[in-house]
């Protein structure tokens, strides 16, 4: 079964907003309520005006003259029209007051479960995927969510209301009405034919080109670099087309029965009309009470078709609420739940047969890798793409948690460790670098928000950044997504930031993958001042850089093959001496 039938089924099972995230409406009862209340009687007054105007017509067909109970009527309709829009108003803005902070207090709870997600699931998590949810999906909610209550409830109830009052003044024409209603309600309610399915289907369709807009234009630098232009827009079209074609194929499919039902269900009054000729010509009828139907036939489906139409908007917020529900009940790493935290000047790095899984019953990725950092060492891993090098570093900074063995710092399992202790002891450099849109000083600032700019710039020196930051036309005030920095020099920068937090235990993650030659003498001495009373770990690109390592590891199949000092490792391991062999052949060509 493909991933997408997968998500599809699950997400047509039974999923409601109200089971779902219902608690977040909980401190905002009352004003629900309130707006239930006030719609309630909003619609009540709307219908005692087409009740007033039944009135009025028989009055006026069947008296001679205008009579002042006429003049009384009307001015009783004006007010019931009145009375309806300052209510509906009202209760729309009492609604809207807490449908925005329960959506409010959603978002909030999303972002401070992100805080607590293994990082592993961002890159599980296509941006685009997680940004409709929290931008586009919950503000979607929003409309259905400050309307549902108040006008569903009270356009549901009042026409069941008057239907009971119709039966008691004449059960034949109610009994018309009612049954030209079902058979359009009946009608109308083949668009919801699969409707569950189809719309998780929309739902995926729509993830899908949200990704591939993120992509195209994120690595529109990428494509027109190397000439990819016509196949990434090919995968950009065909995401956007998918789209496109599925929602056009899903109106057709409900096009007959939105059209057909549409014609019909709103002229309740024809078999009225036919019903109604026929008693008042055999007298069964009086014609006050024609007219009076005759205008009820006119007024109820307005009510009924308001509430009805809710009916698929529940069912998308449903979906919606599984989608976020999910995100909210993701297993979050295993740490222990502490206010308070110690601060570590050194750390101890123990990998105890870890093994590591990305799903209960996938491959190993890694198997029974065991390894002894101690405080102040340099730990270099290498070998070759796909070895598992990334996912030894990213398991000890918290991407996810082992799938057996343990994982110890000073000796204690890291999930004895709260996270707010683990991320004081540990300072993480990937190769994705990512610098925030403000200036380079405040970019190596995030490291240690309280450092003074004197400490921001020593810790620009020690990672190699001075020198190129001060020759900038704004120097450290630089922005940082000004696009006048070089892959190489942003990494510096990171570095830099990593440096000036000060953690016992730093990581870079292929942190040199994208440096040019020029940088790379700079990369290296930036890592050896880093690597200065820390226990620093490498995922190696660049040999030379870790060269002068207490141990380089040798990974391969999720194994350590080899490990020991460079020289070592150049007699124990064919693999390593044929990498440093052709380093060696590319630095003198």
């Amino acid at each position: 079964m493909s991933q997408m039938e997968t998500e599809t089924n699950a997400q047509s099972q039974s999923a409601s907003f109200f089971k779902e995230l219902g608690g977040f409406m909980k401190p905002y009862q009352v004003k629900y309520v309130l707006s239930v209340i006030i719609s309630i009687i909003s619609v009540l007054c709307n219908l005692g005006a087409y009740l007033f105007a039944g009135k009025l017509a028989g009055i006026i067909f069947t008296e001679k003259s205008v009579t002042s109970q006429a003049l009384l009527i009307t001015v009783g309709i004006a007010g019931f029209k009145v009375m309806n829009v300052i209510l509906l108003n009202l209760s729309t803005w009492v609604s809207h007051h807490a449908a925005y902070e329960t959506l409010r207090d959603i978002r909030s709870a999303i972002v401070e479960k992100m805080l607590r997600l293994p990082m592993g699931y961002f890159e599980t998590n296509g941006t685009g995927r997680l940004k409709t949810m929290l931008v586009d999906r919950i503000e979607g909610i929003e409309v259905t969510l400050a309307h549902l209550l108040p006008e569903m409830t009270a356009n549901m109830l009042v026409p069941l209301t008057l239907i009971v009052l119709m039966f008691m003044v004449d059960w034949r024409l109610a009994f018309c009405i009612l049954l030209w209603l079902l058979i359009g309600v009946l009608i109308m309610g083949g668009m919801m034919i699969g409707y569950k399915a189809k719309y998780a289907g929309q739902i995926q369709a729509s993830k899908s080109m949200n990704q591939a807009i993120v992509e195209y234009v994120g690595g529109i630098r990428v494509i027109k670099t190397f000439n990819q232009a016509d196949s990434s827009y090919k995968k950009f079209e065909d995401a956007v087309m998918h789209h496109a074609n599925y929602n056009i194929d899903w109106v057709k499919e409900t096009q007959f029965f939105s059209s057909f039902g549409s014609s019909v269900t709103p002229f309740s009054i024809f078999p009225v009309l036919i019903a109604g000729l026929i008693f008042f010509a055999n007298g069964s009828l009086t014609g006050e009470t024609f007219l009076l139907f005759m205008m009820i036939s006119l007024g109820i489906y307005g009510s009924i078709v308001k509430a009805f139409s809710f009916f698929d908007q529940v069912a998308q917020m449903g979906t919606t609420a599984k989608e976020i529900r999910d995100v909210l009940d993701y297993e979050e790493l295993k740490r222990k739940e502490s206010d308070k935290t110690q601060n570590v000047s050194e750390a101890t790095v123990d990998f105890s047969d870890v093994t590591f899984s990305y799903t209960k019953d996938g491959d190993k990725v890694l198997g029974g890798v065991s390894l002894h950092v101690p405080p102040h060492t340099m730990l270099a891993l290498v070998g070759a793409s796909g070895g598992g090098k990334s996912t030894i570093a990213k398991l000890l900074a918290g991407y996810w948690d082992t799938t057996g063995g343990k994982i110890q710092i000073n000796g204690k399992e890291i999930s004895s460790y709260s996270q707010e202790e683990i991320n004081n002891m540990i300072a993480y450099v990937d190769q994705e670098t990512f610098l925030f849109d403000m200036s380079i000083m405040e970019n190596i600032r995030i490291g240690r928000p309280s450092a003074t700019d004197e400490e921001v710039i020593q810790a620009a020196k020690r990672a190699g950044c001075d020198e190129f930051i001060c020759a900038l036309p704004k120097g450290y005030q630089t922005p940082a997504g000004s696009g006048k920095l070089s892959g190489g020099e942003r990494q510096r920068i990171a570095i830099a930031r990593a440096m000036m937090k000060n953690a016992p235990i730093m990581i870079l993650d292929e942190a040199t993958a994208s440096t040019d030659p020029e940088n790379e003498t700079a990369i290296q001495n930036a890592i050896s001042k880093a690597a200065a009373g820390k226990t620093l770990i490498v995922v190696a690109h660049r040999l030379k850089t870790i060269a002068s390592a207490e141990q380089i590891a040798y990974v391969e199949k999720g194994k350590i093959k080899a490990i020991g000092t460079h020289d070592k490792m150049l007699k124990i391991c064919p693999e390593y001496a044929n990498m440093w062999s052709l380093a060696e052949k590319g630095d003198n060509k």
